[in-house]
């Protein structure tokens, strides 16, 4: 009696674990910064090591955090400010033709308008102290907003409203449970957008209008040539805008989970 062969299909190897995109990427560029930093020079670009050592020296004497403290109260007041207004105004000017005729040419000349512009009108009304610089901040913030979430409104899918309607909705409830939803993905990219121009307007304010947080650090450090204090303020900035808009991105997942995700394979 024979016996048939049984052929066995070859061992798969198993895969390699990989580092998550992000991660590599940031190895690569500490791994270039810190060879380019003993390559240049430390005037220029000082290594990667050195500005750590800087950030640590600045944690430790307290300096970098009573700073931060300034700037970030300085961001989240002119942020909120902004976030609430601007998505009031925006939500009437998407959901109402008239509102949005009477404002648009308004909206739109002062989002194209650089904010920078502004800033000497800010002084003369509101002085040199923390109410300009929460000001600039909600300029570099609003008009971003208001035209993210106007556009949001404008573009919901009029089947969606259509077919709401032949179930009886209407008004605030037509709004609450449709366009509201529908527009959220829109309304959330002009928060997200918002946020980093928030940084911006923070950094620029205590520049230009005052020396004070984050910016007199930068200020400070930079008229100094101390490059790596400099590199490590600069992180510190960097690493704000990064967490506050991974803040938003979160909310915007938990707030949009209704979204089904279509792929095309």
């Amino acid at each position: 009696m024979s016996t048939a062969a049984v052929t066995l299909p070859p061992a798969r190897a198993l895969p390699r674990p990989r580092l998550p995109g992000g991660l590599l990427s940031l190895l690569v560029l500490a791994a270039a910064w810190e060879a380019a930093g003993h390559l240049l020079g430390s005037l220029l670009l000082p290594p990667l090591s050195q500005v750590a050592a800087a950030w640590v020296r600045l944690l430790q004497s307290g300096q970098l955090l009573a700073s931060l403290a300034v700037s970030l109260g300085t961001l989240l007041a002119g942020f909120t400010l902004a976030l609430a207004l601007g998505l009031a105004v925006g939500l009437l000017m998407g959901r109402f033709r008239r509102v949005e005729q009477f404002l648009d040419l308004y909206i739109d000349a002062l989002m194209a308008a650089p904010s920078v512009a502004f800033i000497p009108v800010l002084v003369l009304w509101l002085g040199l102290g923390v109410a300009s610089r929460i000001a600039v901040v909600f300029l570099f913030a609003f008009f971003v907003i208001v035209v993210n979430t106007r556009t949001g409104v404008r573009q919901v899918d009029p089947t969606l409203v259509e077919m709401a309607r032949s179930f009886g909705a209407r008004g605030r409830e037509l709004f609450l449970k449709v366009e509201l939803p529908a527009s959220l993905p829109m309304i959330m990219a002009g928060v997200r957008l918002g946020m980093g121009r928030a940084v911006k307007g923070m950094i620029n304010a205590e520049v230009l209008l005052a020396l004070a947080g984050l910016g007199a650090l930068i200020m400070q450090y930079g008229s100094a040539f101390a490059t790596d204090a400099l590199y490590a303020i600069i992180f510190t900035v960097l690493t704000v805008a990064l967490l506050a808009t991974e803040v938003i991105h979160w909310l915007d997942h938990r707030l949009s989970r209704w979204k089904v995700e279509v792929g095309l394979e």
